[in-house]
């Protein structure tokens, strides 16, 4: 069976890995917060340093590719193309 239509694993990934991020972020907030209270829980430090890494690693499996907005074509107009050099061959 072939793959539902629109459907892309690297797409799944990197969004799997934004959550991670935003789990990791949460807990190392929590062990931030268990710390200032004076009762650290170092566990929560460890899980969210995991988390983030696993997150690093996924989302930087898939680069998402843009279309240039043309915002500034005008400055891309003006500027100086690069002198081919004559005397080469």
């Amino acid at each position: 069976m072939g793959e539902p239509q629109g459907y892309d694993r690297r797409e799944f990934i990197y969004r799997v890995g934004t959550f991670f991020l935003l789990v990791g972020i949460g807990l190392l907030v929590f062990f931030i917060l268990s710390e200032s209270a004076g009762n650290a829980v170092l566990s929560y430090f460890c899980w969210g340093t995991i988390l983030l890494i696993v997150a690093f690693i996924f989302r930087a499996q898939y680069k998402k590719g843009y279309k240039p907005s043309g915002r500034f074509s005008i400055l891309q107009k003006l500027k100086r193309k690069p002198k081919e050099d004559k005397g080469k061959k």
